[in-house]
């Protein structure tokens, strides 16, 4: 089990994104291997679609300020009625590509994964 970077839920399997994170910029100058969960790499992938821009001051995913920050709307797991809170965490442009180039991936691997079973 490993959590989500956006969202924080545990999971047994989390997509790999590799956005470029300015703190580590040094030690990782391609970018820093990251894990989000399916539901926030479709959200994120929405999130692309709509383009809604966000508020926030700083990168949920990468932590870069300054930048413009999109809305990227998920449901997170919860114990109590209605078993879900509506969280909305705000990533910049470079972490929504690479959300969206970890979705991509993911729907190549379910799409090859069908004619398996």
């Amino acid at each position: 089990m490993a959590d989500c970077d956006l969202c924080g839920v545990g999971r047994p399997t989390l997509c790999p994104v590799k956005p470029d994170v300015p703190r580590f910029r040094n030690a990782y100058p391609t970018g820093m291997w990251m894990a989000i969960c399916e539901e926030c790499t479709n959200a994120s992938h929405d999130a692309n679609k709509i383009r809604a821009k966000a508020k926030g001051s700083k990168c949920n995913l990468c932590g870069r300020k300054g930048e413009q920050l999109y809305a990227v709307e998920m449901r997170v797991p919860d114990f109590s009625e209605p078993y879900y809170k509506e969280k909305v965490a705000e990533i910049c442009e470079s972490c929504l590509e690479a959300t969206e180039n970890a979705y991509n991936k993911r729907q190549a691997e379910l799409a090859s994964h069908k004619g398996h079973h």
